[in-house]
């Protein structure tokens, strides 16, 4: 599928899987000098609990985890020994197109669905190293959190998630089936095969398990000399000047 097929993509959502929510949640929020989340209604109904916690203007981090043992995320969590990247919600403005693309590549959806009048698919992350969710939302400048109201963070330390890196056994082939998935060509020019998904990048680095295992985000000016590494539930998070 070429670029033109594909249209646009913008990644929005970064979600991390974690055993306490709530721990998680406030290391984030403290650290990053973030407001309180809210909680996505739907997920309850599926045995999730989250906190989606808003970073700057145009994208979100969200924190999910088991209200039941029986659900994916609880398993994910135990198989891995612990918390860490668990999806990527991608804004795109034509989901079948995508899907077809998946489907040629082999790659599996696990779910398809309309929420909040938009259509999502989910793919599987055993083909695509995380799982992914592809929302259907055709301008670029509308999301589906934005009619959500919370209060401006007093002091925050970052506005913007730049950057992931996605882990896999072979990080060209994975580079290479995500970029037929989204017709968007792969970028090797630092060593590193990655994609651009809006201004936000998907790099695609080696790990034992696939997952995601890093985030770039930007330090605001009143900040900027914060820059350094800091884990939290399994992640790496990266801090550098916007």
């Amino acid at each position: 599928m070429t670029t033109e097929q594909s249209g646009w993509a913008i990644l929005r959502q970064t979600v991390i899987g974690s055993a306490d929510i709530e721990t998680t949640s406030k290391e984030l929020r403290e650290t990053f000098g973030l407001s309180e989340g809210f909680a996505d209604p739907i997920l309850e109904d599926v045995g999730l609990a989250d906190e989606t916690i808003r970073v700057g203007p145009q994208t979100h981090l969200e924190v999910v985890g088991a209200l039941r043992d029986d659900v994916s995320i609880a398993q994910w969590i135990a198989k891995g020994g612990g918390g860490g990247g668990y999806a990527l919600s991608i804004q795109v403005p034509d989901v079948a197109a995508l899907v077809a693309a998946a489907e040629a590549e082999g790659v599996r959806a696990v779910a398809d669905q309309e929420v909040y009048g938009h259509r999502i698919v989910q793919l599987h992350p055993k083909d695509m190293g995380l799982l992914v969710e592809l929302d259907e939302i055709a301008d670029p400048a509308v999301w589906f959190w934005d009619d959500i109201e919370t209060t401006p963070p007093a002091d925050p330390v970052i506005d913007d998630v730049v950057a992931v890196d996605v882990a896999s056994a072979d990080p060209a082939a994975q580079a290479a089936r995500w970029s037929a998935v989204f017709g968007i060509a792969v970028d090797e020019s630092d060593g590193v095969p990655q994609i651009a998904l809006g201004h936000r990048t998907v790099r695609f680095v080696r790990g034992e398990r696939p997952m995601l295992t890093a985030i770039d985000v930007a330090l605001t000016p009143d900040h900027a000399d914060r820059a350094g590494e800091v884990e939290i539930s399994g992640v790496q998070f990266r801090l550098a000047a916007g």
